[in-house]
């Protein structure tokens, strides 16, 4: 792993010594402990090292059980499951519950940013609770041929011109000044084309 990646290295350490349970599985994780270890290092002192190691071990089984707090909802009533596996004492695991329980159960994102979702319409423009634009006078246009028909094959109607276009590209492809290749016409006069025939 090299000593660049501690991080990758501390939830690696996390998760064998929760899942290796046999004397060999347990042996195998000591190498990981020891590089971390070593970034943890403070001149020789190695029961310092091996604390801070402990304490980033806990650190990483009480943010997963947050997480896992947030993620069961907001109707809790009882203790959430999986303490026990992620290694904390019941008490600890008990105080985090009700910190989050106090914060609403909300998600780190909901925490982050109030909970407020702001909605837009197709063309990006801010829309109100209602569904009204938020700001009507500096709103971005719809275009004229906003419900124009495409497909993946369309035909110039003037002069039979025919493009295919990547799928998911069909509305995206006429742009504003586009005008056909051939003879110019505007994109109004493209229409999708029938294979079929």
């Amino acid at each position: 792993m090299g000593t660049q990646k501690t991080s990758s290295a501390g939830k690696l350490l996390f998760f064998g010594s929760r899942i290796l349970k046999s004397e060999e599985g347990k042996a195998a994780l000591n190498p990981i402990k020891e590089m971390i270890m070593t970034s943890f290092k403070v001149g020789n002192d190695i029961e310092l090292a091996d604390d801070m190691v402990d304490v980033s071990q806990r650190a990483i089984g009480e943010a997963a059980y947050r997480a896992a707090i947030q993620e069961e909802g907001k109707d809790q009533e009882t203790l959430t499951i999986g303490w026990e596996i992620l290694g904390l004492e019941f008490e600890r695991a008990v105080d985090i519950w009700q910190e989050e329980a106090k914060e609403g159960f909300k998600s780190e994102r909901e925490k982050m940013y109030g909970g407020q979702s702001q909605e837009y319409d197709a063309k990006g423009n801010k829309l109100t609770k209602d569904g009204e634009l938020e700001d009507p006078e500096n709103a971005i246009p719809a275009d004229e041929d906003e419900d124009m028909e495409v497909s993946n094959v369309m035909e110039c109607e003037k002069c039979g011109y025919v493009l295919f276009i990547a799928e998911g590209r069909e509305k995206k492809f006429f742009g504003p000044g586009f005008r056909c290749p051939e003879c110019q016409c505007g994109k109004k006069d493209f229409k999708p084309k029938d294979m079929e025939e």
